[in-house]
């Protein structure tokens, strides 16, 4: 099993909401995103984790690009939720997922985590690409992302 895969069933398992903290990053004309690396025909996904008892979102997302790519988040600004859920084999995964954009202090980025590969997706090529939460996907493709407060992705 993949180590992806995995962890989505546990989620699934547990029956719970998960709450957690993603980004978006864009310079320079791309999207940073990442996926599994033992994996490497997954989607792409924002960068981002799991919101731990008494923490601060804000905390959280500065900590997950400190952490994952040795980065530096110079910039952070609450957008918008993600209602987010879909089906596993492990059965339903329901979070609530909190969006930040952010600046970093480089835009040189190297994975420091084995399971993870980052990488910059240019703009033009996101209509094409597999980026989940589509929703969040398609808000940034038509620009409504600066706007919008809310998203909800439907449970196929």
């Amino acid at each position: 099993m993949l180590h992806q895969d995995a962890f989505l069933a546990e989620v699934a398992a547990r029956g719970a909401i998960r709450v957690s903290v993603r980004s978006i990053c864009i310079h320079g004309g791309a999207l940073l995103v990442q996926r599994p690396a033992d994996d490497p025909a997954a989607c792409y996904a924002f960068i981002g984790g799991g919101l731990e008892t008494g923490e601060r979102m804000e905390d959280r997302i500065r900590q997950e690009y400190r952490e994952e790519l040795g980065r530096e988040v110079v910039r952070a600004r609450y957008r918008f939720v993600v209602e987010n859920r879909f089906r596993t084999s492990g059965g339903i995964v329901h979070s609530l997922e909190h969006y930040f954009s952010v600046e970093l202090d480089s835009h040189d980025v190297r994975s420091r985590e084995h399971h993870l590969v980052q990488s910059w997706l240019p703009l033009d090529q996101l209509p094409a690409s597999d980026v989940r939460p589509r929703v969040v996907r398609d808000a940034i493709i038509d620009g409504s992302w600066e706007t919008v407060r809310h998203l909800v992705v439907p449970l196929a």
